[in-house]
């Protein structure tokens, strides 16, 4: 390596760790059937928080215009054959206007570890506000809050959405959720990594993980599953999901770090190096499956799941959307299932030059392309969307930067293949569909542990804006090199990042928190908060970071 200045070591340095900030249904919604009951009377014995009986709180997701899915777990121990579970749903938080309460048969509640779902979609009004809580023999959970979608005629003011995404449990406290709980908003959209596969001491007190398996890395269902309760355990963390309706998609380590699939071998892989049985074809294939039922039995989804299905790729179809009227159609979709890998598991790799991207021949099923994030299915769905949208803005729930993002390490260019910057041709068939549609494209993107906004552009010219919301306690740059909280240090780093991507507007890896994003007829307005992960208490420090606005009619974003 030829000598270097100590600003070049200085550039390099930064920009490595800039990247591993970034590396780091019926049967299934319907499984609870429900039956009408007459309104129990129940005692509130939890005080308001989760009890013994229902140790992960509440919580409701995906709403539609006449319904939600409610969810909760119910502790084993207080489960047996003559268990009654039911659920009521009311106007008002004292249940004096109820609107019903529907049952759960006794014999599910030990079928997914406890977890209870139950979906009432087609049973409540378009865009109303509605109290639940459910009943076990008497004893009754904490009180949640839901709401339904607007109508699909409705031409609504305006649509917020609260953002989190990155908790790891391990690295700090959930103060943020604590402070998002009382945002008012329509929903809380969360985009990926809710739980994170490792066990191990924690970087705070009270934190640490020790998996069932005895292993640093989750080795199967049992590993999984005690990982989404003691997430679930979190005090702040319920707060907000029982508060706000939750949209929610996945990102890599609900299962394991850097995962993908290899369609030739016909076989999931971790990234290099992130998990001790990778060459194990049957280990993994059952390690994904196992991660996969985990993740669907905690979240309150009514998405289509088929542990029975041939393939792990026909287990679970994520991808999905939310029209808020005619103001926004919300897509969400699974960048992690159907995904390839174009450097074979490694996070990084020298950018190809331009004339060197190309198609290749049909590779089956899933992709027509060389390298591919969606697969063929759900990117035939995902681009048709974008393109006949008829809402005035069209929001993509997007696991990792969408946007170009270069590099520069002064011998090469370096490609983060973790990001749609490995996946140039998808992109261009996504970005080609954005443009083709009337609706204002925006990406609403979690991932690199940092807050973000900027333009999504192709040949020079501005296709969308991006918004990438903090972390709420994941390792971000300033924690990976131990940077002070100096205004200087931190200046310097973002206009090394504008400098190297000048459609960049805003760059932070400083702050943890949570964004908030609201559309109206006129602009959406991302607004971005930066919360103290290291107290463990509601007043956690709160402060606005960031806020940027984009009119509907221009891409051109202005700080506020």
């Amino acid at each position: 390596m030829p000598d270097e200045s100590p600003i070049d070591a200085g550039r390099r340095r930064v920009l490595a760790a800039i990247l591993a900030a970034a590396l780091p249904l019926d049967r299934v919604a319907r499984a609870h059937s429900v039956t009408d009951l007459p309104t129990a009377s129940v005692t509130d014995a939890t005080g308001g928080q989760s009890g013994p009986v229902f140790p992960q709180g509440v919580a409701s997701g995906d709403p539609t215009t006449s319904g939600v899915v409610l969810w909760t777990r119910v502790a084993p121990d207080a489960v047996d054959d003559g268990t009654a579970l039911q659920v009521t749903v009311a106007h008002d938080d004292a249940f004096a206007d109820p609107v019903g309460s529907w049952s759960v048969p006794a014999d599910r509640l030990g079928d997914h570890d406890g977890t209870v779902k139950v979906d009432l979609d087609g049973r409540l009004d378009a865009d109303s506000t509605y109290w639940y809580r459910f009943d076990c023999d008497g004893v009754a959970s904490p009180t949640g809050r839901c709401r339904t979608l607007p109508a699909a005629d409705a031409s609504p003011d305006s649509v917020r959405l609260a953002l989190a995404t990155c908790q790891n449990y391990r690295r700090g406290y959930y103060g943020a959720f604590h402070h998002l709980a009382s945002e008012p908003v329509d929903f809380l959209v969360h985009l990926g990594d809710f739980i994170y596969e490792r066990g191990g001491a924690g970087s705070v007190s009270g934190r640490s993980l020790s998996l069932p398996s005895g292993e640093s890395v989750a080795m199967g269902l049992e590993d999984y599953r005690y990982l989404h309760r003691t997430y679930r355990s979190d005090a702040f963390l319920q707060e907000a999901l029982s508060a706000h309706t939750l949209v929610q998609t996945w990102d890599d380590h609900e299962i394991v770090n850097n995962r993908y699939w290899n369609y030739s071998e016909e076989r999931p892989y971790a990234g290099d190096g992130d998990h001790p049985k990778n060459d194990d074809a049957a280990f993994m294939t059952q390690l994904f499956a196992d991660g996969i039922r985990a993740w669907w039995e905690y979240t309150p989804t009514r998405v289509p799941y088929d542990p029975d299905a041939e393939t792990l790729l026909d287990q679970l179809r994520l991808w999905k959307s939310f029209r808020f009227g005619d103001l926004v159609e919300l897509l969400v979709t699974d960048e992690r299932l159907f995904r390839t890998s174009p450097t074979d598991g490694s996070q990084l790799a020298a950018r190809p030059d331009d004339g060197d991207d190309s198609e290749s021949e049909d590779q089956g099923n899933e992709s027509d392309l060389t390298e591919t994030m969606l697969g063929s299915a759900q990117r035939d769905w995902f681009t048709d969307r974008l393109a006949e949208s008829d809402a005035a803005w069209t929001a993509w729930v997007n696991e990792v930067l969408a946007m170009e993002f270069d590099l520069d390490l002064g011998a090469v260019d370096v490609l983060n293949a973790d990001a749609w910057d490995a996946f140039p041709e998808e992109r261009e068939r996504i970005l080609d569909s954005a443009e083709e549609g009337d609706a204002a494209f925006v990406a609403l993107t979690g991932d690199m542990h940092s807050t973000l906004t900027g333009y999504v552009e192709r040949d020079g010219e501005r296709v969308g804006v991006e918004f990438m919301t903090p972390a709420v306690t994941s390792r971000n740059l300033s924690d990976l090199l131990s940077l002070p909280d100096d205004r200087e240090v931190r200046k310097l780093i973002a206009d090394y990042v504008k400098d190297e991507n000048p459609h960049v507007e805003f760059f932070d890896s400083h702050r943890w928190g949570y964004a908030v994003v609201e559309f109206t007829t006129d602009a959406c307005t991302f607004s971005a908060y930066a919360v103290d992960r290291s107290a463990n208490s509601a007043d956690a420090s709160r402060r606005l970071l960031t806020r940027y606005r984009c009119p509907v009619d221009s891409y051109d974003l202005s700080r506020t």
